[in-house]
């Protein structure tokens, strides 16, 4: 229904359309009246009605009266003051209708409008002869014309009272809604004179109304649709109210819970439990509380329940509102809660490390069994005070509050190794302890955590330990240097057993060279001279044999040249481990192809290592030569990212578990070699046939081998 604002925004167009449209309509109605008669049997029935008025109103007959006494001359003169007494009364009753605080109208038997009181011509701002008849209705908005008229011409044709609301334009353009109520008039012999009416202006109490209708749809829209549970009971324990979540509590429809006991609905059980607090509010007064209850359908819930008291106008107690809040699984996670702190709490206290929890004013707002027993105080009497209130030193209190200010403005976790603190038996004693920042909502550190473990016989422990470990390095540094002694003298003797071997291959060398080998030679000029001495006697047989036997003595010559120059020294210079390995490979390449591939030069600024190298490819390749049966041995040697890598691989039969550490003299000695430099030596299969020896030793970029570390330097010397 459109409130008095909007109406009295509408454009002058819409206002003109509307009254157009009312003069149309009344013109219509207007047209129909006249046309229209009472039907015969309604003409029965006012004429039937009309002689049973006057049947009643009919006396009983009276004995015949003497006629009236002649007229006489004071007879003009009392009806002149009666009519004068008339007229004065319906001025009077004129005066009166005009201050009435109401809209009056009058209308004739032909249901035309015949009179309207001032208030009515003021509130619409016309004449009355524009308002006679059926000009009222042209005021009379659209969307009501047809509505009223119906009412008024069928309560008019039953002779019946009626009472309708419309809207009726007012003078300044606006509508305003009225309430008319009219009666029909009779006349002093009970003749059906017309009707008679009042309008009273409701348009505040319809937008009222329709204010209270909107609230109360939106009351019904927040009731039926909050999770709230709403009821309201009457004082005779009946529900008069249950909202939706409600019935759907109690798994019923709302329809089966309204006009019904409250023990019925709910159950005798349910309502055994909620007797004592109903009878509370009967008496007026505000009750809440929870309760376990046992609903038939839907269990035994936890229930929140508030209930406020009604009251009707003279005060009483007619009923009660309700709000209910199934708080089960609230309360079930409550219990859960309160059994984690419960559990939290025995762990914190069984923890020996003291746990603790302090504000910014150092105050403690947590704290377990370890911490209390420290400071000589209960756990409940621990919170709210500080560590100045125990027997803590002020230098302790100093220190642990500048660390906690630290970590709160800092915002990060700070470890103390070592500290002491004093106990309430006065004995100090040392902790290690871990602060950790707690941040509140707004992301800002209030609070620190605090965990002290107590290491004071650890500590006690560590000293003793680091006691014994002192003497027991200063007894192993004793051993150390006697073992350093002894593997220097081993060193030496060592290197003083190389030096002798070298001089004694030397020495052989040089007696093989010079004594043997000149022996031999004689030996080979005689034999042969002596099969040419046979061959010129003709005994041809002793001369071939001659002959076999100084070929033979020649080859054993030229072995005994070869071992002589094995044996002799190998003079090593900057790049004379290749060359010395390029004469290996020539020496020993005959019957078996030995070859040296060397891809770039390969400096080694230490003799010693390159004479090792030596000798171990030299050893190598003698096993291959002996051993092997191989048809081609490759010596190779290579640097690469400063890794020193010399290889000889045959491609014979191969070495029998390839094992470095059996007992094979020449392995031994390969491998003790490479001890000796710090390389790496290994001798494996090949995939497919032969054996490959491998020695690998890290360079620096001056040609010198890398330093060893003492552990590997005294197990190559050990082994």
């Amino acid at each position: 229904m459109p409130r008095a604002s909007s109406m009295q925004s509408r454009s002058a167009d819409s206002n003109a359309k509307a009254r157009s449209l009312s003069a149309t309509r009344v013109r219509a109605f207007k047209t129909k009246l006249q046309t229209t008669r009472p039907p015969p049997s309604e003409k029965k029935r006012r004429n039937f009605e009309k002689n049973a008025r006057t049947s009643a109103n009919k006396k009983p007959p009276q004995p015949k009266r003497p006629s009236p006494p002649k007229r006489t001359k004071q007879a003009p003169a009392l009806l002149d003051a009666n009519n004068g007494r008339l007229a004065e009364s319906a001025k009077h009753l004129r005066l009166i209708m005009d201050s009435a605080p109401m809209l009056v109208w009058v209308s004739n038997t032909e249901k035309l409008c015949t009179w309207f009181n001032q208030p009515w011509l003021e509130f619409t701002g016309r004449r009355m002869r524009q308002e006679l008849g059926n000009g009222w209705a042209e005021n009379v908005h659209p969307d009501d014309l047809d509505r009223c008229l119906t009412i008024y011409s069928t309560s008019f044709d039953a002779r019946v009272p009626f009472e309708m609301t419309y809207r009726l334009r007012r003078h300044d353009g606006e509508y305003r809604w009225l309430l008319d109520k009219g009666i029909p008039l009779y006349g002093a012999r009970r003749e059906f004179t017309g009707y008679i009416g009042s309008c009273v202006d409701i348009t505040e109490r319809k937008l009222a109304e329709s204010d209270m209708r909107r609230k109360e749809a939106q009351l019904w829209l927040v009731t039926e649709n909050t999770p709230a549970m709403l009821t309201q009971c009457s004082c005779n324990l009946i529900y008069t109210f249950a909202n939706r979540a409600y019935a759907e509590m109690l798994r019923l429809p709302p329809e089966e819970i309204i006009g019904r006991p409250i023990s019925e609905v709910v159950g005798s059980a349910a309502f055994k439990v909620l007797r004592p607090r109903i009878k509370q509010v009967l008496r007026g007064q505000r009750v809440e509380f929870e309760a376990e209850i046992p609903y038939p359908h839907a269990g035994r819930r936890i229930m929140h329940v508030v209930y406020m008291p009604e009251r009707d106008a003279s005060g009483q107690v007619s009923g009660w509102l309700a709000s209910i809040s199934d708080i089960s699984e609230r309360r079930m996670i409550e219990n859960e809660l309160q059994r984690e702190r419960a559990f939290l709490r025995q762990v914190i206290d069984a923890t020996p490390s003291m746990i603790f929890v302090k504000d910014g004013n150092g105050r403690f707002l947590l704290g377990n069994e370890a911490l209390a027993r420290s400071c000589g105080t209960t756990v409940k009497k621990l919170v709210g005070r500080t560590d100045a209130d125990f027997h803590r030193t002020p230098e302790q209190v100093a220190r642990f509050s500048q660390i906690d200010r630290k970590v709160m403005t800092s915002g990060r976790s700070l470890r103390i190794p070592e500290e002491e603190i004093t106990q309430a038996s006065g004995e100090v004693r040392w902790f290690s302890t871990g602060k950790v920042p707690l941040f509140n909502e707004q992301g800002v550190c209030d609070k620190v955590l605090g965990v002290a473990t107590d290491i004071t016989e650890q500590r006690r422990a560590q000293k003793e330990l680091e006691k014994r470990v002192d003497e027991r390095t200063a007894e192993l540094l004793a051993a150390n240097d006697k073992l350093l002694v002894q593997m220097n003298e081993r060193r030496r003797l060592e290197t003083a057993v190389l030096d002798i071997a070298e001089q004694e291959q030397r020495r052989l060398g040089q007696d093989l060279h010079d004594g043997l080998c000149q022996s031999l030679s004689g030996l080979t000029f005689m034999a042969r001279s002596l099969s040419k001495t046979l061959d010129a006697q003709n005994l041809s047989e002793e001369a071939a044999e001659a002959a076999h036997l100084a070929e033979l003595i020649h080859q054993s010559v030229e072995q005994s040249r070869d071992i002589a120059k094995g044996l002799h020294p190998v003079v090593m210079d900057a790049e004379g481990l290749v060359s010395a390995l390029h004469e290996l490979a020539a020496r020993s390449n005959g019957n078996i192809a030995c070859r040296l591939r060397c891809e770039h030069k390969v400096p080694i600024a230490d003799d010693a290592v390159a004479l090792h190298l030596y000798r171990i490819a030299q050893e190598a390749v003698t096993n291959a030569l002996k051993h092997s049966g191989a048809r081609t041995i490759i010596l190779s040697l290579k640097l690469r990212q400063n890794l020193l890598t010399l290889s000889v691989a045959d491609d014979g039969c191969g070495i029998p578990g390839a094992d470095p550490t059996g007992k094979g003299i020449g392995l031994r000695l390969m491998k003790y070699r490479a001890d000796v430099i710090g390389a790496d030596f290994a001798v494996a299969r090949r995939k497919n046939q032969g054996t490959r020896m491998t020695c690998s030793l890290r360079m620096t970029d001056a040609g010198l081998p890398l330093p060893q570390p003492s552990g590997h330097k005294k197990a190559a010397k050990a082994r």
